[in-house]
């Protein structure tokens, strides 16, 4: 059945995003695989147009694209070609596990070591700083992973950069997972408070995600000698993880009008460098303030993604909300751009 209505059986923000603007351009919507909880994969009908969205990757991007963005070190090689700054970084399999160190004298501690082709920061060690944390952190990868990807860590502020071809849609800054201190409650209760906040929900079903009590936020605030049961001074901000993705309950905080012109000249760049991509998102890392004009040595490619989530760009933790669903609407039926069927 074709729906004109959004079906009840998508459960990911950003298909429903994406299925909202469609459906208000008179796109009708087929949900094939609705017997599943799993990403949503979409059929959209425009007349005689078909297009097809999974999450929010979309058909306009090749197969080979979502192959070279996926492989990490494969986006690497193709952004080098065209100059644009990477992190320093080399792939390394089990059979080579061991050359690890060398390249590490290379290139000096801190260093980052996550999977070639990991998604949503799963498996990304940040910050390591010794032998023994590199070990624990290479052999948790290897546990799900052949190979493991190790970089130089580039210190800066984390952006994720949403562009097609022609234009960059919208930019957010990453906050990773935080409280602010109030001089009564300790973090575990702040923790308690902020996912109190109507917007914070479960995995990617909400426009914010809550925070969740783990290993690895006893292990950092423990490095910022704190603990749970620590008071925070009034005002005092403090990180709960070194990782800015908003699926461990980072923040968004919405920068596009902020952004030097270069900055995102190079957003552009970066995916007219991957054949066959559509649009992506794209993790830069910058050192100085992002209304600034760049230098080689002042911003990083992070890595890419072919399905990035809209919901830091529609539903901000700060800022203005910016529709990046209709920027993709456009790409693949540029034929009802402007053509609501009622009012937005």
């Amino acid at each position: 059945m074709k729906n004109t209505k959004i079906p009840k059986t998508i459960n990911m923000i950003s298909s429903k995003i994406l299925a909202e603007e469609a459906i208000s351009r008179g796109i009708k919507i087929n949900h094939i695989n609705n017997y599943q909880k799993e990403m949503a994969f979409l059929e959209l009908i425009y007349k005689n147009h078909y297009e097809y969205i999974l999450g929010s990757n979309i058909s306009k991007s090749t197969v080979c694209a979502t192959y070279a963005v996926e492989n990490k070190s494969l986006t690497k090689k193709l952004l080098t070609r065209v100059k644009i700054s990477v992190v320093k970084g080399k792939l390394f399999n089990k059979k080579n596990i061991e050359d690890v160190y060398k390249f590490i004298d290379k290139i000096k501690y801190p260093i980052v070591i996550k999977p070639f082709d990991g998604v949503h920061g799963d498996l990304v060690f940040i910050g390591i700083n010794n032998k023994n944390n590199c070990e624990k952190a290479i052999n948790c990868i290897l546990k799900k992973n052949n190979y493991v990807l190790v970089e130089k860590e580039f210190s800066g502020k984390e952006f994720r950069f949403i562009a097609g071809r022609n234009k960059v849609f919208a930019v957010a800054q990453r906050d990773p997972a935080n409280v602010v201190g109030n001089g009564i409650h300790s973090i575990r209760e702040l923790i308690k408070i902020k996912n109190q906040d109507p917007r914070r929900g479960e995995g990617h079903m909400c426009p914010l995600t809550k925070i969740k009590i783990d290993n690895r936020i006893k292990q950092y605030l423990k490095e910022q000698k704190k603990e749970m049961e620590s008071i925070l001074p009034f005002d005092k901000k403090i990180y709960l993880r070194k990782n800015s993705n908003l699926s461990t309950g980072g923040d968004s905080i919405d920068v596009t009008d902020q952004v030097h012109p270069e900055l995102k000249m190079i957003a552009v760049k970066t995916i007219q460098a991957i054949p066959g991509l559509a649009y992506g998102g794209i993790d830069i890392m910058i050192n100085k303030d992002i209304s600034e004009k760049p230098t080689k040595n002042s911003y990083v490619i992070i890595e890419l993604n072919p399905s990035p989530g809209l919901r830091m760009h529609h539903f901000p933790a700060i800022g203005k909300s910016r529709n990046v669903a209709k920027e993709i609407i456009n790409i693949l039926f540029p034929e009802t751009k402007g053509k609501y069927i009622k009012n937005k």
